[in-house]
């Protein structure tokens, strides 16, 4: 039985200044699903984690979030982001605390470090936990960021673009990691990416963006079994026919950076 929605956007709308970015922009995410919105560059993909987060009001139609606005349901959503954004002067742990500290206040010391260390154990990095981000890898620091927004427990993890900045190889042992702590956590997690093979070896569905004014060009279901390698035969077609999607993108785009 196919699980119920857990984010919904409906006909959405959305303008900066005289600029359309969302043209009627409607999917949904399903409950414990890993969904990757994938998109051209500038169409939008980052404007719809933070409408989810209720850091954003929709301009038209609605979005909701456990079948409530966001705004009402944030306590239940955690973000990573591009960059892992740790504090310098805290040790690998207390960044782990820090997420569960600002939420939900300084009290139970003892509990919050208890679950600190066991997500540090998840995310592989048990032997880190007094190290400070400098001493760290850039891959290692990014799984700190993703164990302290698993801190707060929430139902919804949003992800934007977090393997963006490291090096090719540490991305393939990034999407690794992330597959694998995905399916011992089942959250609902939606990741942002520009990269195919990302949404290949990550998504359960992929929703594709248009140029702007965006809208939903395809959503596309991967079936494949997990755990997912790159070169994998049986996600060719699907690779071949996103690249042709993007292709498609690509030319209007170019054309209009180069009209009068």
């Amino acid at each position: 039985m196919e699980a119920a929605p857990i984010i919904t956007f409906d006909n959405v709308g959305v303008s900066f200044g005289e600029e359309r970015i969302y043209d009627r922009l409607s999917f949904n995410v399903r409950r414990g699903e890993f969904v990757c919105i994938l998109g051209p560059s500038g169409c939008g993909k980052s404007t719809s984690l933070r409408m989810i987060g209720g850091l954003l009001d929709v301009g038209s139609g609605r979005v909701t979030v456990d079948g409530r606005d966001p705004h009402e349901a944030w306590p239940e959503i955690a973000f990573v982001f591009q960059s892992p954004r740790l504090v310098p002067w805290r040790t690998a742990l207390d960044n782990v605390m820090l997420g569960t500290e600002l939420r939900f206040g300084s009290g139970d010391r003892e509990r919050r470090r208890s679950r600190a260390t066991d997500l540090l154990h998840l995310v592989g990095l048990a032997a880190d936990a007094r190290k400070y981000p400098s001493m760290l890898s850039g891959g290692e620091r990014q799984r700190v960021a993703i164990a302290r927004a698993l801190a707060v427990d929430p139902k919804i993890v949003l992800m934007d673009e977090p393997f963006s900045a490291l090096d090719p190889n540490m991305r393939g042992r990034m999407r690794g990691e992330m597959e694998r702590i995905w399916l011992e956590t089942g959250k609902t997690v939606v990741f942002v990416t520009h990269d195919i093979d990302e949404a290949l070896q990550l998504a359960d569905r992929t929703v594709v963006l248009s140029n702007k004014p965006t809208r939903v060009l395809e959503i596309i279901e991967l079936k494949t079994p997990r755990p997912r390698t790159p070169g994998d035969p049986a996600l060719d077609t699907q690779r071949q026919k996103l690249a042709k999607l993007f292709r498609s993108l690509e030319q209007p785009a170019m054309q209009q950076e180069n009209a009068p």
